[in-house]
């Protein structure tokens, strides 16, 4: 019974979601650009990544340019796509051109 209880817990805690997706990584490590993909002045992109890691890369998208997020977008070995509902940051700094992953919505 212990031993199904434990399983069940560790199958649980496996699944449970985090920002970064791997537990452990301080915030501090990851970097977060902000993109400006129609050129309004408003953040519509949002990409995470944790240099010299791969498929662990996660973004942000205003795929409709309202200014709040509507997708979290996942690039690893499986692509993921998640519906969200957050706003945008202001006062960030925008990076200039269009962000280096090859799904922006």
């Amino acid at each position: 019974m212990r031993i199904a209880l434990i399983s069940a817990l560790a199958l649980l805690r496996a699944c449970a979601s985090a920002d970064q997706n791997l537990p452990g990584i301080p915030p501090e490590k990851w970097v977060v650009t902000f993109y400006d993909r129609n050129g309004f002045g408003i953040v519509d992109f949002e990409l995470h990544d944790l240099p010299g890691a791969a498929d662990v890369a996660w973004a942000l998208s205003d795929t409709k340019f309202t200014g709040r997020y509507d997708v979290r977008l996942k690039f690893g070995f499986v692509f993921e796509r998640q519906h969200v509902d957050l706003p945008v940051p202001h006062s960030v700094k925008i990076t200039p051109g269009q962000p280096k992953v090859f799904a922006t919505q």
